[in-house]
């Protein structure tokens, strides 16, 4: 995209037009103001920062005035930067000074080290060239270019550093033989132009964005909740009654994460009445001394039946009872377990272990250490939120558009980009309800989703479900549409600093983009970030830093 404009600039030599240079003035430092006003008002030139002072023009060419040459201003766009350049037309054996403003796209950000040659081309050969080593301040170049003979050129800008390199070709330059052949600019500002310079644009967060056609979903509109699935979404609760106790580790806090089975608790449960520790014990004891004889029983009676000395029925019952006592003393062991401490935890009751069922993260506490509680109790809810369910509620007037829905645009609340749930990416539609809620007259529709970042189940969410209806049409980002008055509005960038107010008719929204049907044509680029201030701009009140001149 290029943008061209003439007008009168300021003395021979200079490329910042007398307009311009006014506006740049305006937003100086006083001090810095008061200095620049005075030279100008003892007509010399300006110069470009970092520069010499201004030279008295009047004073060439012994003393008589040189007449104004009029300024081109051209914006030009490649993949990686913006081009703002001004300069005096072109006259041979002149030496005219360029003001070339370049600009990331990526951030939106000046250009602030590396080398700019300017060259004038013609029949595919180099005339001739002109380089400057780094910018005079961050973002502006400031060649100077003396063409030996008329004609008309190409100008092509090269920007170098390192492996680093875009270039930006200007056609049609043409190089004046005198002066006198220069045609006087009639030209002037636009009607409704909107001023935003290059100084406030680096400082404020700014970008900016091509209307293009592309391919939009229609969908309809949706309230929605982001839930934890089902299976991932676990009540941990006691096991037995007693007493709560923090583990070796300590007690989990709310947000923390754990692994399928960690241990989050013990339980010490409550001994009945009459029992003691030491009765505990000798229960383990005299079940330990039964199992062992009843094993050495088993073992005589299976040697005697080898030998066909005893029966087999014999040899069952032994088996029999031998499986008995085992199954008293692994009982035995368990109740004192519960109440004994394990190895090297001291004389303390150890207590039944409450296990994480699943891999999460504590979403809930419902009881703290110390607390009684009875078997089957809450403890704790532990959810996995690396998958979710989405639940989007339609309103009944739209149900009859989403035969099988396909995906949906969420925008949880609190954020302003929306997520994409798609079911060719990893999403799954669970179900597209059949039934009206008699209450709130909408239709479910659920989704399961891979948790793309950090949301949390049970967040809100506006929602644009897909009908799987798609169209062709002009789009801007959602970002670029400023409300005002009621009308949606965007701003044109119409040069590298002019803007103009652009009421536009929107058509359906896909996502963070939203169709234009009027008011803006294919190619235009639009304010995506910053549009308020350029709107501020339009009456004067930007609130920004201080610029300064060329």
């Amino acid at each position: 995209m290029t943008t061209t404009s003439m007008r009168i600039g300021m003395p021979t030599g200079m490329a910042m037009t007398t307009e311009r240079f006014v506006r740049r003035l305006g937003i100086l430092l006083p001090g810095l103001l008061a200095v620049l006003l005075a030279a100008c008002d003892g007509d010399s030139g300006h110069s470009h920062g970092g520069e010499e002072g201004g030279h008295d023009h009047a004073a060439e060419d012994g003393g008589a005035a040189v007449p104004e040459r009029p300024s081109r201003v051209v914006t030009r766009f490649n993949d990686a930067t913006e081009l703002f350049v001004e300069y005096p037309v072109l006259v041979a054996g002149k030496t005219s000074r360029l003001a070339a403003h370049l600009t990331w796209l990526d951030g939106y950000k000046p250009v602030d080290s590396g080398r700019l040659t300017v060259t004038l081309n013609r029949d595919g050969k180099m005339v001739a060239g002109f380089r400057v080593g780094r910018p005079t301040r961050d973002g502006l170049y400031t060649p100077e270019v003396k063409p030996r003979e008329p004609g008309v050129f190409t100008m092509v800008l090269t920007w170098e550093e390192g492996d680093r390199r875009t270039v930006h070709r200007l056609e049609g330059v043409r190089v004046h033989a005198s002066r006198a052949e220069v045609p006087e600019d009639q030209s002037g500002s636009e009607e409704g132009e909107i001023t935003f310079l290059k100084e406030q644009q680096w400082r404020l967060p700014f970008g900016t964005a091509v209307a293009t056609k592309r391919r939009l979903r229609a969908t309809v509109p949706a309230t929605g909740t982001l839930r934890a699935a089902p299976s991932g979404d676990r009540r941990v609760t006691a096991p037995v009654p007693g007493r709560l106790e923090a583990p070796e580790g300590g007690f989990p806090e709310a947000g923390q994460q754990v692994a399928a089975g960690e241990v989050l608790a013990r339980i010490v449960p409550r001994l009945g009445t009459g029992t003691d520790l030491a009765t505990l014990r000798l229960a383990v004891t005299e079940a330990e001394s039964e199992f062992r004889m009843a094993r050495r029983e088993r073992r005589r009676l299976e040697g005697l039946l080898a030998k066909d000395a005893v029966s087999e029925r014999r040899v069952a019952e032994a088996r029999s009872r031998a499986r008995v006592a085992r199954a008293r003393l692994e009982a035995a062991r368990q109740r004192l377990a519960a109440y004994q401490p394990e190895k090297g935890e001291g004389d303390g009751p150890a207590g039944v272990p409450v296990l994480a069922g699943a891999e999460g993260r504590v979403a809930e506490l419902r009881a703290t250490p110390g607390t009684s509680v009875r078997e089957g109790d809450d403890l704790m809810r532990v959810v996995d939120r690396r998958r979710l369910w989405l639940v989007a509620r339609v309103p009944e007037a739209e149900a009859s558009r989403l035969p099988q829905p396909t995906g949906a645009w969420v925008t949880p609340t609190g954020q302003s980009r929306a997520l994409k749930v798609d079911t060719a990416a990893g999403a799954r539609l669970l179900s597209a309800g059949q039934t009206v809620d008699p209450a709130t007259r909408t239709v479910p529709v659920t989704f399961a989703l891979p948790n793309p970042g950090d949301l949390r189940a049970g967040t809100s969410a506006a929602v644009r479900v897909w009908t799987g209806e798609a169209t062709k049409a002009l789009a801007v980002p959602k970002a670029a549409v400023q409300r005002e008055a009621g009308e949606a509005v965007v701003y044109v960038q119409a040069g590298g600093e002019s803007f103009a107010r652009r009421p536009v008719t929107l058509g359906m929204q896909d996502g963070d983009y939203v169709a234009v049907t009027s008011g803006l044509a294919p190619g235009e680029r639009v304010v995506t970030q910053g549009s308020y201030l350029v709107r501020l701009a339009a009456t004067g009140d930007t609130g920004a830093g201080h610029g300064h001149a060329h």
